[in-house]
């Protein structure tokens, strides 16, 4: 495995803790008092989920759609952490706020990079 892989995989990780922690905690709060104690394993296997599938996607002999996901997963990763470090860091956003932001932006790069891998294998394979 090498670094890259490695690095693509803990921001995919990483982000996916963080979208899919906070999410789950907000919207279980209505219900459940200590909600963190709900968003938190959900959050954790989320990113779990993530890092293995990533690391899975970018070795070597895997079919182009993995590849191709596990290049919009590891994107997304990328593209949330440093539009979510951005907005809270240099721009001081509420945390709220930037957290949306970071999603919608990682989603569409997310989404460009498929598309973009997508029209890549197709110009190669004909």
């Amino acid at each position: 495995m090498r670094i890259r892989t490695l690095v693509l995989a803990l921001a995919a990780g990483l982000a996916a803790f963080l979208a899919v922690g906070v999410a789950v905690t907000e919207v279980a709060l209505r219900w459940i008092e200590f909600s963190l104690f709900v968003g938190l394993p959900v959050g954790l296997l989320a990113g779990v989920t993530a890092v293995a599938l990533v690391i899975t996607g970018l070795g070597t002999g895997v079919s182009h759609l993995r590849r191709r996901i596990a290049v919009t997963v590891a994107t997304f990763g990328l593209a949330f952490l440093l539009v979510l470090a951005v907005t809270v860091g240099a721009f001081s956003v509420r945390n709220s706020h930037a957290l949306a932001l970071a999603v919608a932006v990682g989603a569409l790069t997310g989404f460009g990079a498929f598309a973009l891998d997508y029209a890549e294998t197709a110009v190669l394979t004909g």
